[in-house]
């Protein structure tokens, strides 16, 4: 408790003179070369969270990039173990079954434990549309660095299983001597 109030200017002139605040500072300093300060606890929580997703994502990105090359549908019901699932789903429940990891972040979203599963259709919609504005990005560099400046445009439309009509747009090339026919995008 502060009495001096004759020489209260000197002792707030000169703060870092007082015996508190010395003390005070040693403790800070103490602190922090324990990582003991709430800073760098919520900062190594918020690294930890960030890998975490990272590998449930690289897990998902794996599985919508196989079944995209593979030209296979999504579709299907969205409740976990459900056996009307589709393609994306159950081949996620099938890698959950040898990969402890993935089985976890499963199990954690079946018992609603986890905020952010990354495996909804919304989310697998967006990562395909990043996907494909890579793919798009990566087709247009490779045409504006060709030798010559000779591609062709291939355009095919087809009904759905609902009867609309979807287009599709393809490009070909040459690059670096071999050919490439891109998908550069879908139209519905």
């Amino acid at each position: 408790e502060f009495s001096d109030w004759m020489n209260v200017l000197r002792t707030l002139e000169n703060p870092e003179d007082s015996m508190e605040h010395k003390r005070a500072m040693l403790c800070w300093i103490s602190r922090k070369s324990n990582k003991n300060t709430v800073d760098q606890q919520l900062e190594e929580q918020m690294r930890k969270t960030i890998q975490y997703y990272f590998e449930v994502l690289k897990r998902v990105v794996a599985v919508i990039k196989f079944l995209s090359e593979s030209g296979l549908a999504f579709r299907g019901h969205e409740k976990w173990g459900s056996p009307n699932n589709g393609i994306f789903m159950g081949a996620i429940e099938l890698i959950a079954e040898f990969d402890p990891f993935l089985h976890e972040h499963l199990e954690k979203c079946k018992n609603e434990k986890v905020n952010a599963a990354y495996l909804s259709k919304p989310v697998y919609e967006e990562l395909i549309e990043i996907m494909g504005k890579h793919v798009q990005d990566e087709i247009v560099n490779q045409i504006n660095n060709l030798d010559t400046k000779y591609y062709s445009i291939i355009v095919d439309s087809t009904p759905d299983l609902t009867h609309v009509d979807q287009l599709v747009i393809v490009v070909q090339y040459c690059y670096n001597g071999n050919p490439v026919r891109g998908f550069y995008h879908f139209y519905r």
